[in-house]
């Protein structure tokens, strides 16, 4: 079996075709990103830029704060204005007429060098500033309004749904979750995780739209990753970036950095088969280092490839647990990660009553010393958690046993 590491290469050894693949606790460093709106520009506080005829200088440190940055002919202007200044109004998309050496301020944006600052005109302020020669007040036409609405648009959507570690994406009628500290650019950095793979955003959108632009089609609540982008929401990698993800982008990012089972990082023994990653000690059966052979499959993954039993529930219940070890270290595992994984399940208190996992980890023990002789002993001892849990809290725990005994019930209608 492979063994990796989530450090360098070097440090996998000479035995690395003997053991289970092995990673260890990934590093969620802050790698030099567009952290700050710097990339590129990370040593500049200024920008050439122009805008039709003119020319100016866009001052960084102004620009962030919402002022007017943009020097020109002796003047300020904010960017708004200095594309009304450089003839090219009728745009009403300062990030297109606005170009730095030839390039647009949006590409710039996009890419992760600028981070996007609205600089959203008050049109009843604008408004009164233009009166006519005869003293009338100047209004702007329905549809220079209706220009406005993108930009307008963006400003009014809620954006404390894309706070977190996590974001659920979609593409097409496929769905997955991303993980921003993964995420590097569009070819590498494997950071949407779907139900059988990790992939980058372009494998992802190769799933459903393989000539579609990832930027474009791959959508979180909604708006366009490409969006989130010039958001801040998520920041690229620099081109020339030396992290572990871009330097070795293949290298410990096709299997999770926490254990499927706690979850927690530390060292993870990886599936071959799948995305799943453990420590030694969660997985059933335990995972020895010096276990032969050269891949590793989970017990999920073993599970798929047994058939089904053609045995009643009861008949099932009845047997040796010798007979049916494998469902049964798969019912639990199963079991295990719903009680930490599970929202309800984070009810403060859920540990020190001794329940769920905690109780669970004692039907784990057990199994793993043989002390239950039929299924049906092994089935009663989880049935005891559930009755416990519920008996000591009301409604979150209550549905969060429910769910147990559902997935219960599923699992050995499957054998």
């Amino acid at each position: 079996m492979k063994k990796q590491s989530c450090t360098k290469r070097q440090q996998m050894g000479s035995s690395s075709h003997s053991k289970p693949k092995k990673k260890k606790q990934a590093k969620r460093q802050n790698c030099p990103k567009s952290s700050a709106g710097q990339k590129n520009t990370q040593n500049k506080s200024q920008l050439p830029v122009t805008c039709g005829c003119k020319e100016g200088v866009l001052y960084l440190n102004k620009y962030y704060d919402k002022q007017k940055c943009i020097f020109s002919e002796g003047q300020w202007f904010k960017p708004t204005e200095f594309e009304r200044f450089g003839l090219k109004e009728r745009h009403k998309k300062w990030k297109t007429s606005i170009l730095c050496k030839g390039i647009p301020l949006q590409k710039l944006i996009e890419d992760g060098f600028l981070l996007y600052t609205s600089f959203k005109k008050s049109r009843v302020q604008d408004a009164k500033g233009k009166k006519s020669h005869v003293g009338l007040e100047k209004q702007e036409s329905p549809d220079k309004i209706e220009d406005n609405q993108d930009d307008d648009d963006d400003d009014a959507i809620d954006m404390n749904m894309f706070k977190g570690p996590v974001l659920p994406v979609t593409c097409g009628s496929d769905s997955g979750i991303l993980h921003k500290y993964r995420f590097s650019k569009g070819y590498c950095g494997r950071c949407i995780r779907t139900e059988n793979h990790w992939l980058t955003p372009e494998d992802f959108i190769k799933l459903s739209k393989p000539d579609g632009t990832w930027k474009k089609d791959i959508l979180s609540n909604g708006m366009p990753l490409g969006k989130l982008i010039t958001k801040s929401i998520l920041q690229p990698h620099t081109a020339n970036c030396d992290c572990e993800i871009c330097q070795e982008p293949d290298q410990n990012q096709q299997n999770d950095d926490v254990c499927f089972v706690c979850p927690s990082e530390g060292d993870l023994v990886c599936c071959d088969e799948c995305p799943r990653a453990f420590h030694s000690h969660c997985h059933l059966p335990s995972v020895h280092e010096d276990s032969p052979g050269s891949q590793w499959s989970c017990t999920f993954c073993v599970m798929k490839m047994k058939s089904s039993s053609q045995k009643t529930q009861q008949d099932i219940l009845s047997s040796p647990v010798s007979q049916y070890t494998l469902h049964c270290q798969y019912l639990l595992l199963h079991l295990l990660h719903e009680s930490m994984t599970d929202p309800c399940a984070k009810v403060p208190g859920f540990s020190e009553n001794i329940c769920g996992p905690m109780m669970l980890g004692r039907v784990k023990l057990n199994l793993e010393n043989n002390d239950y002789r039929t299924v049906q002993e092994f089935v009663s001892d989880i049935e005891y958690v559930f009755h416990h849990c519920t008996a000591k809290r009301d409604n979150d725990f209550s549905r969060m046993t429910s769910r147990l005994t559902e997935l219960l019930e599923i699992i050995f209608k499957l054998l």
